[in-house]
């Protein structure tokens, strides 16, 4: 069961593309969204504004979960004639469902089911249409945020989004949570995506301590442990400008 459980870890952790982050909006030249990718980004302000979120998380979630790429369980087709990718068996890892990443496992929880009561929906509906599947994880973020608004800064929704996650070990969460505010802070940009650039104050999120372990080169994450730690052994000196 140990073994299980670490190896599903350590596969989540490739889910949120720790060391292939694209170019920065500032980076590059400006790039046009393609229609579907366009029609997401109305659906993200959209559910943003139903439920009081920042649009940024939920721009950044989808790119962290699945690049704007809807996940469909194998065999089934998208709605409104979406393009989506066919999930497969891999490794064991528990899947997650439509653009948001929704879960329906007993390690990563059930955010699907809870997300689809939150809107009345069948939770068969958020897997293969879009629409729903951004409301639903809108839905469970508001929750999550407990009271909290789009007023609120950006900062004090972490704990919200680590709850999201699924990953109930915090210190892998707030590795989630800072390539959320990461991808924020810095922009990202395609034709598939784009998540508005905003300024996040990372130091006031997680410490001056524990931002050098995140924003260091290299990160070590225990495993075989019930509660694992994170350290950057690589790490010296400042922390590469990623401290605003």
């Amino acid at each position: 069961m140990k073994s299980r459980i670490n190896a599903t870890l350590l596969s989540a952790l490739c889910i949120i593309g720790l060391a292939n982050s694209p170019p920065a909006l500032a980076d590059g030249p400006k790039v046009e969204l393609n229609p579907q990718a366009n029609r997401y980004q109305k659906m993200f302000e959209d559910a943003a504004a139903e439920f009081n979120v920042p649009v940024e998380l939920l721009q950044a979630i989808a790119y962290a979960e699945t690049r704007w790429k809807p996940h469909v369980p194998k065999g089934q087709v998208m709605k409104n004639g979406e393009v989506g990718v066919e999930l497969h068996e891999h490794g064991g890892m528990p899947p997650g469902y439509g653009i948001m990443g929704l879960h329906d496992d007993s390690y990563f929880g059930h955010s699907l089911t809870a997300a689809a009561a939150l809107i009345r929906e069948n939770p068969a509906t958020l897997l293969t249409d879009s629409r729903a599947n951004i409301r639903g994880a809108a839905a469970l973020l508001s929750q999550y945020g407990a009271r909290k608004t789009r007023a609120f800064p950006l900062e004090d929704w972490e704990g919200a989004v680590a709850k999201y996650s699924g990953i109930p070990q915090r210190e892998i969460a707030q590795m989630y949570t800072y390539e959320i505010f990461t991808a924020i802070r810095q922009g990202r940009e395609g034709a598939d995506f784009k998540i508005g650039q905003k300024h996040v104050e990372m130091e006031k999120v997680y410490g001056k301590d524990k931002l050098r372990k995140l924003s260091a080169r290299r990160i070590t994450v225990e495993t075989g442990v019930p509660d694992p730690t994170i350290s950057a052994p690589d790490f010296a000196g400042p922390a590469n400008g990623k401290t605003n």
